[in-house]
């Protein structure tokens, strides 16, 4: 083998210096005289030197070669082709939208995920670039799904399988969601070789999760025997805590500040609401260094990779919120008034003094329960519209495509489980949109709700850990439309609902603290349905339309018997207190309705029947296709049932 000149020249002065410096190093060490060190250390160097050599020689051509693939990388991409003809299929048949809802909202450009990636398609054909390009997909897709996941679903639904589950279900979840996705875009036919080998067309699609309600109520209960939550930290505020506060914000943007120049008043006087608004835009344009009380908007959307997914964006585009920004501090700030005043059943119920308690002055009243406050604003000239509703949700994970003019085409997506209901015939699964729902409660009037929409507050259980009322503005979409489970209450019910809210709230909280569970009970008392359904079960002195219902027959147990340990203890106390009487008969009526509330966990033949027309109600607006054919699977099946009932 030819040697090049200038490799011997450079490895005999590489191994001149190194000779010299091990000599030196084996003097440190006593080893002056050991010369066969000496001749190893050369040798070594020579034979490692001549590759290193040869690298520094060729690395301008590595990092030229380099430079080539990085523009190769660029070629391979993905093209968008709005009037492709031979549109292959639409994989995402979970998420593909009701033509009825599409052809009532002509006025919104709106399309379904699977269509969108039906315009997909590669620029090059080459073997070699779509194997690459489906790959990179993969990755994109993946990377997208884990962080929005991780920030949504994951934590709505995945943390009850604890925090290193977590992390392996949503990467199991997204690697297959985004290998189902990349094939969407790269394949021309029906044909899903992962699943057979026959050919046949498959009706899998992961986007539509296969978990039951029971499974995800199984697993929320098996973390809450297995995770306890930390107490210790002195961080930790108990969910009765939190609901005397008003609300679980905290930092320098909470309302209950507990510092010298930021204690909430122990009276509050109606009078100074516009004052403690005005207090909280001061210190959001501290803090924040703008604030506009007139906005809308949303935080701009942001491209997910327009080489591979081009105009596709998270975020809600250019869409506005329901509400202002100064209207949604004035919606929190009557929440935190309502929510101080719940809690105080609790401090009468351990013994407590009304003169003690927290109290609202409005128009000259003294108020100290939350439905006080509200009769009060009604004889102020405010007008309350109370109404149990229910919304698709998206946890927030929401897409669009930013099109070539600026505009935004709109992309709605939920999460789909299964109902634990198939059609016998086929075995084909009826599935439901996961739905938020809550008992509404809308003011306007002369203080509270002056603009052009309403105060838009509501009641539930949130993943944040408090049953209480929370500000309920939201996006201005037609797929944002709340559907309403009954009939708007009448202004006695009203009344009668707000107290019973109060005192599901101080339940919840109570059994949430006492036990110690994780999220403040959340998914274990029950959801945002249950928590509302509860109320107006008990209000109706009837069935609810609310779907789905999670509560577990444990839990509801243990509800039971909450309210009859707070109908005793209100009772001791209601000899001195004549206001707690309406409590007491309120209380009554929670017993029964919660003893005997439907439960969607477990379906028989029998409770298919009602838990059909709960559906029918629930999802009165089909948003997609999956949801109107469920109504039909149920149907079919309620249908053969009732006929042995």
């Amino acid at each position: 083998m030819a040697i090049d000149k200038r490799y011997l020249i450079a490895t005999m002065n590489l191994s001149v210096a190194s000779t010299q410096h091990y000599k030196y190093l084996l003097n440190l060490v006593g080893g002056s005289n050991n010369k066969l060190l000496t001749i190893l250390i050369t040798i070594t160097i020579c034979i490692i030197s001549y590759p290193l050599y040869y690298l520094y020689q060729y690395r301008s051509s590595i990092k030229q070669r380099v430079k080539e693939i990085e523009k190769n990388v660029k070629l391979v991409k993905v093209i968008r082709n709005k009037n492709a003809k031979n549109i292959h299929n639409r994989r995402v048949t979970c998420l593909e939208l009701d033509p009825s809802f599409i052809a009532n909202n002509t006025e919104w450009n709106m399309i379904s995920l699977g269509e969108y990636l039906s315009q997909l398609q590669p620029a090059d054909d080459s073997g070699f670039n779509k194997l690459f390009l489906q790959k990179e997909l993969e990755i994109t897709i993946g990377q997208m799904l884990l962080e929005s996941l991780g920030k949504t679903y994951g934590a709505a639904l995945l943390p009850i399988l604890g925090v290193g589950s977590v992390t392996g279900s949503i990467a199991g979840v997204s690697n297959k969601i985004s290998k189902f996705l990349a094939k969407s875009i790269m394949s021309s036919d029906d044909k899903d070789e992962g699943n057979n080998n026959t050919g046949t067309t498959t009706t899998f699609d992961p986007l539509s999760l296969d978990l039951s309600l029971m499974e995800i109520v199984s697993f929320v209960n098996l973390y809450q025997k297995t995770i306890t939550p930390d107490n210790s930290s002195p961080s930790h505020v108990t969910p009765l805590e939190y609901l005397s506060r008003g609300e679980n914000a905290a930092g320098d943007l909470a309302y209950d500040l507990g510092k010298e120049d930021g204690v909430f008043p122990a009276v509050f006087d109606m009078n100074e609401f516009e004052l403690y608004v005005k207090k909280m835009e001061d210190r959001i344009l501290e803090k924040d260094g703008k604030y506009d009380p007139e906005d809308r908007s949303f935080p701009p959307p942001t491209p997910i990779n327009e080489r591979l997914l081009p105009g596709l964006h998270l975020g809600k585009g250019d869409l506005k919120y329901t509400h202002t920004k100064r209207e949604g501090i004035e919606h929190r700030l009557i929440c935190v008034l309502l929510n101080k005043l719940c809690h105080n059943y609790y401090k009468l119920a351990k013994g407590g003094k009304l003169e003690d308690c927290f109290k609202v002055i409005c128009s000259g009243k003294e108020c100290f329960f939350p439905e006080e406050l509200i009769q009060a604003l009604v004889d102020m000239g405010h007008k309350v519209e109370v109404c149990p509703r229910v919304i698709m949700t998206n946890f927030g994970m929401q897409i669009c495509v930013k099109e070539e003019d600026g505009s935004f085409t709109y992309i709605p997506t939920t999460l789909m489980l299964r109902t634990g209901i198939e059609r016998t015939k086929d075995g084909q699964a009826a599935y439901f949109s996961a739905p938020h729902g809550g008992m509404d409660l809308n003011i306007s009037g002369p203080l509270i709700g002056k603009g052009t929409r309403p105060a838009w507050l509501q009641f539930y259980v949130s993943i944040g850990g408090l049953c209480c009322f929370h500000s309920d503005e939201d996006q201005d979409a037609p797929w944002a439309a709340k559907t309403s489970l009954a009939e708007i209450y009448s202004p006695e019910m009203s009344i009668k609902a707000i107290r019973m809210c109060a005192i599901v709230a101080v339940t919840f909280n109570r059994i949430a603290t006492e036990f110690n569970l994780p999220f403040g009970g959340y998914g274990i008392l029950g959801m945002c349905n249950d928590s509302a359904t509860i109320v107006d079960f008990a209000i109706r002195n009837k069935h609810t339309n609310a779907y789905p219902l999670l509560s577990t027959g444990r839990y509801l147990n243990h509800i039971v018997n909450y309210f009859i340990k707070l109908k005793d203890e209100l009772t001791n106390s209601c000899e001195g207190c004549s206001k707690l009487q309406p409590v007491i008969e309120d209380l009554l009526c929670l017993i029964k309705s919660t003893s005997c509330l439907p439960s969607d966990l477990h379906i028989s033949p029998e409770s298919v029947v009602d838990m059909s027309l709960r559906y029918e109600v629930s999802y009165g607006l089909s948003i997609f296709q999956s949801t109107a054919d469920a109504k039909t699977i149920l149907h079919e099946m309620a249908a053969s049932a009732s006929e042995y009932l």
